[in-house]
Parts: structure tokens; C-alpha cells; sequence
């Protein structure tokens, strides 16, 4: 079994290799998280078990991130969701909220500020790399 770094880490591969299939420019940014794809920058997020994780939907929903690839490797072929940043943020945010106002308190951990997105979350953005076209 990969390591969560060799998952996140094919992820991103496949994003840029995605990108480069559809005649965009790409190519990876540093050694962790973003891909560059017609000279806008990207971030990388790699579902492995069919949903993204968010450790702290605060600081998620407080970046400035302009698009972001969000990579499902959870099935025999990968998908690609193509989110711009605002809209994926305040999605969250108001998911996260709705969850939230539902439970009251998180039953294990009332300090979490945990949170997911599911495949279902972001399909208006499936194969959508309208996002990169200038």
C-alpha cells in the first residue's frame, strides 16, 4: 500500500499530466502541493479513500488559493475536479456551518475543526479545466 505522501504525491502527478492531456501548459510547483497550469497557480488535493480531509476548515476557508485540483484516486480510474478557490471555500464554509448547526458539538471532539469534502460536493466542477484557459 502507498504512503499518504506517495498518494498525495501521484495526485499531483496525475493533475499535471491531466492538464498537459487536454493541451494546457503544467508542470509542479515545489515539493509538496501545487501545480502550475497555463502560468496559474494551482493547489493539489488527493482523495484516497473517496473524500478530501480538511484538518482545519478555519485556515482552509482564510487562504487566498485562486483554483484548486481536487484528485479522486479512490476508484480504477482517477477524477479530476477543478474548483476556483472562492467558490470551493465558501462551499466548505457553509457545508461545514450546515453540520455544525445540525450537531451542536462534535460528539468525540468539541475542539475539531475537521471537515470534508465528498465527490458529490464539488461534480459541478468534474473535468471543468475551464478554469486555466485565458
Amino acid at each position: 500500500m502507498p504512503t499518504h505522501q506517495q498518494t498525495h504525491q501521484a495526485g499531483r502527478h496525475l493533475a499535471a499530466g491531466e492538464a498537459l492531456l487536454r493541451g494546457h501548459r503544467a508542470e509542479l510547483v515545489g515539493s509538496q502541493t501545487f501545480i502550475d497550469v497555463n502560468g496559474r497557480r494551482a493547489a493539489v488535493m488527493v482523495a484516497g479513500k473517496g473524500a478530501w480531509m480538511i484538518a482545519d476548515v478555519d485556515k482552509f476557508t482564510d487562504s487566498s488559493i485562486a483554483a484548486y485540483v481536487l484528485v479522486d484516486v479512490s476508484q480504477a480510474r482517477p477524477r479530476f475536479f477543478i474548483a476556483p478557490g472562492d467558490d470551493l471555500r465558501h462551499d466548505v464554509r457553509e457545508r461545514h456551518q450546515q453540520f455544525m448547526d445540525r450537531v451542536g458539538v462534535r460528539p468525540r471532539n468539541s475542539e475539531s475543526l475537521h471537515t470534508k469534502i465528498e465527490p458529490q460536493d464539488v461534480a459541478r466542477w468534474e473535468d471543468d479545466w475551464s478554469v486555466f484557459e485565458q
